[in-house]
């Protein structure tokens, strides 16, 4: 797994990029951990470039949604691929956090 993190106004975006999977899960766990505890309210996750998602790291994306809303923050996710979606889909973890088709649509959602 690659990784950058961008300032976009207010927003965190973090861009990931390869497989997700048991061997990447505490580097993934380090790097949502660490921005929402720097303080970031609004992070946006862009799955854009992200083949493949096992449950060891659907378990971290639903740790770290759960910390930044007990910081007063949230974490969107954007441009996720179908078949990556369809795993969200498959394991329910959809219900328990939130996915927009574009980057823009995920930094709007935080106005709602």
């Amino acid at each position: 797994m690659d990784f950058t993190v961008q300032q976009q106004g207010d927003v965190a975006l973090v861009v990931l990029q390869g497989e997700l999977d048991v061997a990447v899960a505490p580097k993934l766990k380090s790097l949502l951990k660490e921005t929402v505890e720097q303080g970031h309210k609004k992070i946006v996750v862009d799955m854009k470039n992200v083949l493949f998602v096992d449950s060891s790291c659907l378990g971290v994306m639903v740790n770290a949604h759960k910390l930044a809303a007990a910081n007063h923050g949230a974490i969107k996710f954007a441009q996720s691929s179908e078949q990556v979606r369809k795993i969200f889909e498959l394991t329910r973890t959809d219900k328990h956090l939130s996915f927009h088709a574009t980057i823009d649509d995920a930094i709007k959602s935080f106005a709602s």
